[in-house]
């Protein structure tokens, strides 16, 4: 049985570094073809997906990293809504904190080369997570990094309260199915520059 298991996860861990490899590939000539307009459009899209929520909310975004889709402009739209605006801060044990940013803050450049705010920030607790992703597919699958940052992050945050947590990613980082694995954790919804789409049903 132990062998079996064993067998399972490594097809898994497989399947997914060539799926990475695609996806890759897929993102950094969609960003060079388009990473403009797509930011434009996703941060028009992401101002209205946020005020259709009922409630005050907190939103977390990202600082964009290699090839993925610059949501900095739909930060600063929402902060100049008024929105509470964040990013994250890495830690150890693959742990995540999110801490208030507002445009042109100062950021540490840290691990790997990731901006993030520096830990004197403002700790912030988000209900609305735009999370980057290399791939997704239509059931909410998100595949990342490997390193499980945000599937830890969205176990603890979801444990505690309602989060909302928004995959953004150009239309070509879709795939027909992404393998989930027990601690992945999946998405609500996903905002790419054409479209927002709501989770599936498994």
């Amino acid at each position: 049985m132990l062998t079996e298991a064993t067998n399972d996860f490594d097809a898994v861990s497989g399947l997914k570094v060539r799926l990475r490899e695609e996806a890759s590939a897929r993102r950094s000539e969609a960003w060079t073809r388009a990473g403009e307009s797509a930011a434009k459009a996703v941060a028009e899209a992401g101002l209205r997906l946020a005020a259709s929520l009922d409630g005050e909310q907190i939103v977390a975004g990202y600082h964009p990293f290699r090839y993925e889709l610059d949501v900095v402009p739909l930060l600063a739209a929402l902060q100049a809504e008024r929105y509470p605006v964040a990013l994250p801060r890495s830690h150890p044990e693959r742990r995540l904190t999110f801490h208030a940013w507002t445009p042109g803050a100062p950021l540490e450049r840290r691990k790997l080369g990731m901006l993030e705010p520096p830990e004197t920030a403002e700790e912030l607790h988000p209900s609305v997570l735009f999370v980057p992703l290399l791939a997704f597919d239509a059931r909410g699958n998100r595949l990342g990094y490997g390193a499980g940052f945000y599937d830890v992050a969205l176990s603890t945050m979801r444990a505690e309260r309602r989060v909302l947590a928004v995959g953004v990613a150009f239309d070509e980082q879709e795939f027909p199915a992404i393998p989930a694995e027990p601690l992945d954790q999946p998405l609500d919804l996903v905002l790419t520059p054409t479209r927002l789409l709501t989770r599936e049903a498994s």
